[in-house]
């Protein structure tokens, strides 16, 4: 079990999510989980989502 969670809620945030997954998972910390929210985007975020490989990241989609 990581000793951190972190959450990033999303919503057609596609512009910015990349970057800002990678800026969470190079954190020198490595003890971490990340879980995406996704707030039924409608952009590109759920293409970007399903190419994440990283064991650390989990992503939850809302579909409405």
């Amino acid at each position: 079990m990581p000793r951190v969670s972190v959450i990033l809620p999303v919503h057609n945030g596609a512009a910015h999510l990349t970057q800002s997954i990678d800026s969470i998972l190079d954190q020198t910390y490595s003890d971490l989980e990340l879980i995406i929210l996704d707030d039924a985007s409608t952009d590109a975020s759920p293409d970007l989502l399903s190419r994440i490989s990283d064991p650390r990241v989990s992503v939850r989609r809302n579909e409405r």
